[in-house]
């Protein structure tokens, strides 16, 4: 990696207060560098955001190309055992949608990557459409997978208003240097019962208290915000998208195991031998006991799906979307 970037300070993106204390310092558990980088907690509503922070214009120097979701085509993947996991992983994903707003339908997927889940949900009879920033897994998306993706940031996409059955963000929103610009035009391109899926860590969850600066989901420089449940459901309900559930999925143990590695690294051992031994089948068959038990119940696991139903507002009747219905 070339020289540091230009680390810019910022208000909390929530209220707009300046205060803020440290929760964490740590550098990038990912991609080791000599950088650290900080999340602040704000004084004045509770968000979590890193401060200072790479700017729009740095930020994408800390997603080099083998960054986890740049994921060539599943039928691409050489491992047969890995494509069947790949394929329930994303079957996974169109079933949490479809259990809240039923099956097909016009579906957005924000930060949509290479395209997998958009491929998956088309597959399965959605009309699917994606916006993502990244040039090279956009231009993949639609070379590739043939899908239709815009290039950019949503709020530069210019989608037609109440347009969408669905609009999803699968590990994006804590990405985002703008969250609640974000969440607004979400909110604008939802058709009234429409659904919005957001796919969270969360640093709330026990794994987050018990390892701390350890914990993987911090994930600094990348995640700019990690969002609490309780701050989130307040602010998706005075945007028009009150929350239907929050569940904590199972691979929140992969979460886990990257984070006992990080920790072991930390502490001068080898990590290798650990991450094999917790991959085993009887260490995950234990844990799927947690994860889809008391870790779910009680949204204790580092992440979350939250659920959110567009109501419906007075403008939504003035805005035309016969030609899009038409395409």
């Amino acid at each position: 990696m070339s020289a540091p970037a230009t680390l810019e300070p910022t208000p909390c993106p929530l209220c707009g207060a300046s205060a803020g204390d440290l929760l964490v310092e740590t550098p990038d558990l990912l991609y080791p560098g000599p950088e650290r980088f900080r999340m602040l907690s704000c004084r004045v509503c509770g968000h979590l955001y890193q401060s200072p922070r790479p700017g729009p214009e740095q930020i994408a120097r800390y997603y080099p190309a083998e960054y986890l979701s740049f994921q060539p085509a599943i039928a691409d993947i050489p491992s047969p055992l890995r494509r069947l996991e790949l394929r329930r992983y994303y079957a996974a994903r169109r079933r949490m949608v479809e259990r809240s707003v039923g099956r097909g339908g016009r579906i957005l997927d924000v930060g949509c990557a290479t395209g997998n889940f958009l491929d998956t949900m088309r597959r399965a009879g959605w009309h699917a459409q994606g916006v993502e920033p990244s040039p090279e897994a956009a231009a993949y998306a639609r070379e590739r997978l043939g899908l239709d993706v815009i290039t950019g940031r949503l709020e530069e996409a210019g989608l037609p208003g109440v347009a969408f059955d669905a609009v999803t963000f699968w590990d994006v929103l804590e990405h985002v240097h703008q969250p609640q610009a974000t969440l607004a035009e979400a909110a604008r391109i939802l058709r009234p019962g429409g659904i919005l899926v957001l796919g969270l860590p969360n640093p709330d969850s026990l794994e987050a208290r018990l390892l701390g600066r350890h914990w993987i989901g911090w994930d600094l420089p990348r995640h700019l915000n990690l969002f609490r449940p309780p701050l989130l459901r307040a602010q998706l309900a005075r945007m028009g998208m009150p929350v239907e559930r929050i569940n904590s999925p199972m691979h929140g143990y992969a979460v886990l195991v990257m984070s006992l590695e990080q920790r072991a690294r930390a502490l001068g051992r080898d990590p290798v031998l650990l991450g094999r031994l917790l991959r085993t089948p009887l260490p995950r068959l234990l844990a799927a006991l947690y994860y889809r038990g008391p870790a779910c119940w009680y949204n204790l696991s580092s992440t979350m799906v939250v659920v959110a139903r567009r109501t419906e507002r007075p403008e939504d009747r003035e805005l035309d979307t016969g030609t899009l219905d038409n395409s």
